[in-house]
């Protein structure tokens, strides 16, 4: 495959940030300057003799010339003239509106700010700020590929003078300036309120949620209801600076921060906490990234939670896709297959499964052909997958043919390790189909769902590990937690906090359902559970971010609902064209 290809024009700091974070990501890099030594020649970039050499055949150009408006609209009219219709065009500046940089040039609907903070190496944000004329398809496609290396990308609804991020800053810096003017506090008191306080809050929540949590229990509206009079007789002020206010302010700042000669000292510092800061913030605030299988499609897909945007890695699959999990470090997605289906079934519904040609295959997680790692036949329909993150086995129910299995990561030491045939009253209340282990606790859970729409699901656990001297069909150590559900499905656990969550595709008023209830104690029945969601057309799949409190939920419609689980708010992030099976989720 291809790498794709970025052209860098302008080799300053910030140029050169970007061309090494595209090149740590794989992409080639083309970088022009008006001064080809300001190229490094010892880092892997081609060094372009002219802006359309740098230009031809790049996905994506990054402008960085001098923050000036007639040299900016210069570059940009011979970037356009050696760019493709495709093309993304995205400029530096950090002042300059896209629409006035766009003025006159044949590409305006091309032509975007992606507004890096510096140093773009550490700071994440990169803002995308479209201009009246740039189209939607080359936003969605900057925010991708920004996403891709690595960054943070907000794109802005419309253009504004200073953006978000500089307005913001503003408005701060203002008032700090006329705190220090009027003798309330000097430049380095106030440095110490900031980062001691709002400094230290802002670095992990933003602005809203700060206040939404101020509030208590009741959020921004207490705040607005009970404190927002006293808010509002603050009055805010913009300072109206002599120029012995602003010499008397820069002796402040320097007196407490330094001169030129010790500026390298003072960077390296600030960007050391900064990264420590971010290491440490980021763990909490990662990026959900869900993968969703289609059944009817046969396809594997990312979808992202935020935009709905739904990227197929492989599609043509006619063996009915149903279980995924996704393992980042290794660069893979694994998914169960129920075989080739007994006849076609159409949207909404799914097809008969009775011959034994399940499998487990795997698709690199950048998208290509399968591999099959649990050979065809070896157990009859794959339904959920699980894995021990640690160990990286894998777990799955098997419907029809009644029973648990494992197998490592490999896909090798295939293993009953529950059989089911022949424990209930017919041989439908056997069929296995949720699955989620705890190897910390040693344990493991499933559903069997019983008839459709007949009430006769149930949740069962037992230990990972066979008891010994029994095997899967004789072991003792089953313990029945739910029974008499409508249909339950896929199943989740959050054991920090001590609850199970699963999907019932069964009849109302209880069934079509997203269910949670905390995971019962050794040797006890599981308690009422509490309906989180209600409404879905056969629910089946089921992904949960405990750390941002959301449940992703799939149904044989081929919508995706997200679901908060605190306010209960929920929203169809996205629809996929045939029968929504699987989901798993990931974080970047």
């Amino acid at each position: 495959m291809t790498a794709p290809r970025v052209a860098i024009i302008g080799a300053g700091v910030i140029g050169l940030s970007w061309a090494e974070l595209f090149h740590e990501r794989g992409w080639d890099v083309a970088v022009f300057d008006v001064s080809p030594d300001a190229v490094p020649r010892d880092r892997g970039f081609e060094i372009a003799a002219s802006i359309a050499d740098a230009v031809r055949g790049a996905t994506l150009v990054q402008e960085n010339g001098p923050e000036r408006l007639a040299v900016k609209r210069e570059l940009l009219a011979h970037i356009a003239a050696a760019a493709t219709d495709d093309t993304i065009i995205a400029s530096s500046t950090s002042s300059l509106l896209p629409s006035l940089l766009a003025e006159g040039n044949s590409r305006a609907a091309q032509i975007l700010v992606g507004h890096p903070y510096n140093p773009p190496q550490i700071m994440p944000l990169v803002e995308i700020v479209p201009g009246p004329a740039t189209r939607t398809d080359i936003v969605q496609e900057a925010e991708r590929i920004y996403r891709e290396i690595g960054k943070v990308p907000v794109a802005l609804r419309r253009e504004i003078p200073g953006f978000v991020g500089n307005r913001v800053q503003k408005a701060v810096l203002d008032e700090a300036m006329w705190l220090v003017t009027h003798g309330v506090v000097d430049a380095h008191a106030f440095d110490v309120i900031f980062q001691e306080s709002l400094g230290l809050r802002w670095a992990s929540i933003g602005v809203f949620e700060a206040s939404h949590l101020g509030g208590g229990p009741a959020g921004l509206r207490h705040i607005i209801e009970h404190v927002g009079a006293a808010l509002d007789a603050i009055e805010l002020q913009r300072p109206d600076l002599s120029e012995s206010d602003r010499s008397a302010i820069v002796q402040q700042v320097e007196s407490a921060y330094g001169l030129a000669d010790t500026y390298p000292a003072r960077a390296e510092r600030r960007d050391r906490i900064t990264r420590a800061v971010r290491s440490t913030v980021g763990i909490e605030q990662r990026r959900a990234t869900l993968y969703a299988l289609d059944l009817l499609a046969g396809s594997v897909n990312r979808v992202d939670p935020l935009t709905g945007t739904v990227t197929p890695l492989h599609a043509g699959l006619t063996e009915a896709p149903d279980g995924i999990v996704v393992d980042p470090a290794a660069g893979t997605v694994t998914f169960t297959c129920m075989g080739a289906p007994d006849a076609p079934a159409a949207r909404g519904e799914e097809p008969t499964f009775t011959r034994a040609n399940g499998s487990l295959q795997r698709i690199p997680l950048a998208g290509g052909a399968p591999q099959v790692i649990v050979e065809r036949g070896s157990f009859v329909t794959g339904k959920q997958l699980a894995a021990d993150p640690a160990t990286g086995r894998l777990y799955w129910s098997d419907r029809e043919g009644r029973g648990i299995y494992r197998a490592e990561a490999d896909g090798s030491g295939l293993t009953r390790l529950v059989d089911t045939r022949g424990t209930g009253p017919s041989e439908v209340e056997d069929w296995c189909v949720g699955i989620a282990v705890d190897p910390g606790a040693g344990l493991l859970y499933w559903t069997q769902k019983g008839g459709a729409d007949a009430g006769q699901g149930r949740i069962l656990r037992a230990g990972i590990e066979i008891p010994r001297g029994e095997d899967a069909a004789t072991r003792s150590d089953i313990e029945t937690l739910w029974q008499g559900l409508p249909e339950p499905i896929d199943l989740e656990l959050d054991t920090a906090a001590g609850m199970i969550y699963w999907t019932d595709r069964g009849a109302g008023p209880d069934g079509n359902t997203l269910n949670r209830a905390p995971i019962p104690a050794p040797g006890r029945h599981g308690a009422f559970p509490t309906i989180l969601s209600r409404g879905y057309r056969e629910a089946i799949g089921l992904a949960l971010d405990p750390v941002h409190h959301t449940a992703y939920v799939s149904d044989l419609s081929g919508e995706i609902r997200e679901v908060q689980l605190g306010s209960g708010a929920e929203r169809v992030i996205a629809t996929l064209p045939g029968a929504a099976t699987g989901l798993a989720l990931t974080w970047e």
